[in-house]
């Protein structure tokens, strides 16, 4: 019986100690309205002064924050599109048939590079080839009509002006210093010089 009047004496006092601290926080509780509304009454009056200010300035943030939330789901909502598209370019099928085969093989690599054909070359004009007539001699050089002698290899021409040889070149003239031939598919002039001889 002695040994339990310490505890009960002990629980006497926690339950006196509880009671006090129950009691500070009740008159806390009391007092704080009052502080309150001390603190708030000056931002009360303000208020009641301006109502116009606070109403507009609650709706223009109010617009504000509509604004930004469109935003911001308008840019969610790209970048979740462009996101599942390109999700879809990387696994895309590897035929029709692939498509509803759930067994069916799909390489989660990215596509390769598109290969940009190259820009097409254009080939230079065609030219006419080079003269395979030398100079050999002339006949009568003062004449209306002069002949000249033209070798093409093993070949030797006797030729004047006007004449066509082999219908690709036709002479034009014969001067003292060349000959002036045209080759007939492209209608380019090429001369044959006549060497110089020292008298």
């Amino acid at each position: 019986m002695k040994p339990a009047l310490p505890m009960r004496v002990l629980l006497v006092i926690c339950a006196i100690a509880a009671a006090g601290a129950g009691y500070r926080v009740l008159v806390a509780a009391r007092q704080m309205p009052a502080q309150v509304a001390a603190l708030d009454s000056p931002h009360r009056t303000d208020t009641h002064a301006r109502p116009d200010a606070r109403r507009h300035t609650h709706a223009s943030d109010a617009a504000a924050h509509a604004a930004g939330a469109a935003t911001a789901s308008a840019a969610q909502a790209s970048a979740t599109s462009a996101a599942h598209a390109k999700l879809v370019s990387l696994r895309a099928p590897l035929s029709l048939e692939s498509a509803h085969d759930p067994f069916t093989a799909s390489s989660w690599l990215p596509p390769p590079p598109v290969e940009v054909p190259a820009a097409p070359v254009q080939p230079p004009p065609p030219t006419a080839p080079p003269v395979p007539f030398a100079y050999v001699g002339q006949f009568d050089a003062r004449a209306a009509k002069p002949q000249v002698f033209l070798s093409n290899g093993d070949q030797l021409l006797i030729v004047s002006p006007g004449d066509v040889i082999d219908n690709q070149y036709r002479v034009e003239s014969v001067s003292e210093s060349d000959v002036v031939l045209t080759y007939l598919p492209l209608h380019e002039r090429q001369v044959v010089a006549i060497p110089r001889e020292d008298k």
